[in-house]
């Protein structure tokens, strides 16, 4: 076969209605992988790096860039059985209980507040929107809602975590911008069925509403998890602070409280920094597990909850 009939042939294989990408698409698509290659590394760097501290031994810490030196399991003795088993734990379990309580009342007042929103004919609809938006664009400040915790007696206590965490108007507004795509037939449909406002609710609305509830409950899975701004202004950095405290404020705690104790203990010295480490990388662990669960709502999800139609 000669080379004339070989491009005949590549000829023939093309799709006559494919658009011919220009000279600027293909250099801002090689740009593109340039860039997400580059920020692949950035994010991943720092995750390997913790990775290596944690399975390396301290004494040779300083020789760590991607991979561990010497490999060392010591970290995670001292975190499972050692002396910040307790502690650390009981953090954990903290971090757990106010992850789960805050995800399921939180974008459970959020989608009945944004139910009755989302109808047009609802009383006083455009006043009571804007009274929630003003709570998401301004702040009291801090002082209001520590003297608020200290009347209800919930300083150094995971309940003012919990409540202080609970509002996300954000996430009412993809709620209400989503529930206004429901088709009105589909509730007509069931109130002639006899369907009250909560059975229609629960029983036609919610779900179908899956892609948006998982899309916001990951996302308030992920920001409580990993939050400790609340925590930090409400519970005590003390011993008796520690039995309150959330997993992230405790590596926080962790990581800031002075080495007095490392003094009379050279192995918890030198691999102090390989324990934050190991901290850090078993606090990562739960929102890995669940990101390939809920990955197929967060893909429409918030596409559906941002653009009405």
């Amino acid at each position: 076969m000669n080379q004339s009939k070989i491009r005949n042939f590549f000829r023939r294989r093309r799709n006559p209605n494919k658009i011919r990408e220009s000279k600027l698409d293909t250099a801002l698509m090689i740009l593109n992988i340039v860039l997400l290659i580059v920020g692949a590394i950035l994010v991943l760097f720092p995750l390997l790096n913790y990775f290596s501290l944690a399975f390396n031994d301290g004494n040779f810490n300083m020789d760590v860039v991607i991979f561990p030196v010497r490999w060392s399991f010591w970290s995670f003795q001292y975190i499972f059985s050692g002396e910040g088993a307790l502690a650390f734990w009981r953090s954990f379990g903290n971090s757990l209980f106010i992850t789960l309580v805050v995800t399921i009342f939180s974008n459970l007042f959020e989608a009945m507040a944004a139910y009755p929103l989302s109808k047009k004919d609802f009383p006083f609809r455009g006043n009571i929107l804007m009274y929630f938006i003003i709570t998401m664009l301004f702040s009291a400040g801090i002082m209001p809602i520590y003297l608020l915790m200290h009347q209800f007696k919930l300083l150094n206590n995971i309940w003012s975590v919990i409540l202080i965490s609970i509002s996300n108007v954000t996430h009412l507004l993809y709620f209400k911008t989503f529930f206004e795509g429901i088709p009105t037939d589909i509730e007509e449909a069931a109130k002639l069925d006899g369907a009250g406002e909560l059975q229609l609710f629960f029983r036609i609305v919610i779900p179908m509403s899956l892609p948006i509830i998982g899309s916001c409950c990951f996302f308030t899975i992920v920001g409580t998890w990993n939050g400790y701004g609340s925590a930090l202004l409400f519970i005590p950095e003390s011993q008796t602070g520690e039995a309150n405290m959330p997993l992230a404020y405790y590596i926080y705690y962790f990581i800031g409280k002075t080495e007095i104790g490392d003094k009379n203990n050279a192995i918890l010295a030198a691999n102090r920094k390989n324990i934050e480490a190991a901290m850090m990388l078993l606090s990562t662990i739960p929102i890995l597990c669940m990101y390939p669960y809920v990955v197929r709502y967060i893909k429409g999800g918030l596409q559906l909850g941002s653009v009405k139609g």
